[in-house]
């Protein structure tokens, strides 16, 4: 007899309690295909989840929270190209940007412009494509924000190499000194401008789109317009911009920003590593796109690592989850999955519109892990309640040799974290360096690890293009699937606006010196800016 979703939650809290005091040791203990049940395979990629404590009867209860949600109907929708995004009466069809899915229309549309991008991107690395100083490109100049920036500058510091010709810099902030820094020595005349916005009118990307072509006019001379092209949705704003029709390559609002990275948004990315690797990260994309359309649910990767999120989420009430990638090009990994995860799933109300009563997307932190070994490793084994961990790790460099203290350093974090140190280990280890037995008394409390703390353990073979393909869509199907366990639209973003809008008022105050409709504290910290502004100091 299958079960509302409500009962299934209801059945794990039950279990929940019931389990509580039992961790991973304990079940790979207790379950002998274990390992079998909770490791698998997916385009490439190795996924391990035996070490959280979730038994195998907690995951045929997850298994039943997902079937009562509709989960594999709900992948196909998306994948069909069904407007799952229902607040905005929109698609999601991400997957069709890399031939994925099972909207043809979409996908022939996607192949399409993509052409016509891999057409232009190796005509600037050819030198075929030139500036309006008739000079050959060597720098672009990429500009957006938010998911018009974080995916394609996370792909390309990923996969660029030394030898690329191109080398592509990128600018967000419109704190002067981004400019700045993005534009210091390198010569308007050999560098392209690429804007991306869907609706040409986000407000850090006009305003630094603005500068950027003042800087362009006075390094050439004058028109710059050949040094300018575009991805938008409104192709009508970006030509009275100045930027040539045929430099403008296409948006569609059936491709949330923070899922377009696959689409020209990536035009830069393309230029700089070629399209043959750029194919390559789509491949890995699409095959861990067929994975999530076709595996079964037990064994759906995407899915076990949304179940896995959701239990600690509801059951542990844990309000954030770490990743850690083990490799310095993905050191901006963690940024773009900030904003994948919790502008996806950062919701308090429903679908339909109810206030949420359980608990949504988690906070997402982390990063690079050598380093994060000596920044937060120690909240992780030590700090109360525990943090669910992610940690990606490859078994090769980038040129295929073996990296072999970087991936200890890896496996050995989520052995400590699952098996901790005890009392008596270490008074042994005390013990060898002579110290007193009040000494050691005094500091086993303060070296004991708990253990039992749970870690998915991604590896894969080593970072290319293909993997990192797969890897990407591997987090964004977890995310749409943690959207539907949870019961919200994970492709809106509406809590982003609000501040926006304020921003542009009050930033009209402070130039203006004047006193708008706010809050009493921001009157204060208006009237103190002002204050601080009118100081020129010494």
């Amino acid at each position: 007899m299958s079960m509302t979703r409500e009962q299934a939650v209801e059945a794990l809290r039950r279990r929940g309690k019931r389990d509580a005091t039992l961790d991973a040791r304990d079940y790979l203990d207790l379950e002998a295909d274990r390992l079998d049940c909770f490791t698998g395979d997916a385009a490439g990629l190795h996924f391990d989840f035996s070490k959280h404590p979730i038994g195998h009867e907690t995951l045929g209860g997850l298994t039943d929270l997902a079937e009562s949600c509709g989960m594999s109907a709900s992948i196909a929708a998306m994948m069909a190209g069904d407007k799952v995004n229902i607040t905005e009466d929109r698609a999601a069809q991400h997957a069709a940007l890399r031939g994925g899915g099972t909207d043809l229309q979409k996908r022939e549309q996607a192949r399409l412009e993509r052409e016509r991008a891999y057409a232009f991107a190796e005509r600037v690395r050819a030198g075929e494509i030139t500036s309006s100083a008739g000079a050959r490109f060597r720098h672009v100049l990429h500009i957006g924000i938010g998911g018009s920036d974080l995916g394609p500058r996370l792909v390309h510091q990923a996969l660029a190499r030394g030898n690329d010709p191109l080398d592509v810099r990128f600018l967000s902030s419109v704190d002067p000194e981004a400019f700045e820094a993005a534009t210091r020595d390198i010569d308007p005349a050999t560098t392209l401008v690429f804007v991306v916005s869907k609706s040409f009118a986000t407000p850090e990307t006009t305003h630094n789109f603005a500068a950027a072509r003042d800087w362009l006019e006075a390094g050439v001379g004058g028109d710059a317009s050949t040094n300018l092209v575009a991805a938008t949705a409104n192709r009508a704003a970006a030509i009275r911009a100045g930027i040539a029709e045929d430099r403008l390559f296409e948006m569609w609002d059936w491709v949330g920003g923070r899922y377009s990275l696959w689409s020209a948004v990536s035009l830069s990315v393309m230029m700089a590593i070629g399209t043959d690797r750029f194919d390559a990260l789509l491949a890995g994309a699409r095959e861990m796109d067929e994975h999530f359309q076709t595996a079964d649910l037990r064994r759906n990767m995407p899915v076990m690592s949304a179940l896995v999120v959701f239990w600690y989420s509801m059951i542990r009430d844990s309000k954030s989850w770490a990743v850690v990638p083990y490799a310095m090009r993905l050191r901006l990994f963690v940024g773009w999955l900030q904003q994948l995860s919790m502008e996806s799933l950062g919701k308090s109300v429903a679908l339909d519109g109810r206030k949420l009563t359980a608990p949504s997307g988690p906070a997402v932190w982390g990063g690079e892990g050598p380093d994060g070994q000596h920044a937060f490793f120690q909240l992780l084994h030590q700090g109360n309640g525990g943090v669910p961990v992610d940690i990606i790790a490859f078994a090769q460099s980038t040129d295929g040799a073996p990296q072999n203290a970087l991936l200890a350093n890896a496996v050995a974090q989520a052995e400590a974290l699952l098996c901790g140190r005890d009392s008596e280990s270490v008074r042994r280890e005390l013990a060898t360096k002579g110290l007193s037995t009040a000494i050691a008394d005094r500091l086993i409390p303060h070296k004991v690890m708990p253990g039992g703390r749970g870690s998915t353990f991604i590896l894969g073979r080593r970072l290319d293009a293909t993997t990192l393909g797969a890897l990407l869509a591997f987090y964004e199907h977890q995310t749409y699937a943690l959207s539907v366990l949870m019961g919200l639209n994970a492709f809106d973003q509406f809590g982003v606006e609000l501040g926006k809008k304020l921003a542009a008022a009050i930033e009209t105050e402070i130039a203006g010196g004047e006193q708008g409709e706010h809050d009493a504290s921001t009157n204060v910290l208006l009237k103190q800016i002002s204050r601080v502004q009118q100081d020129k100091g010494d």
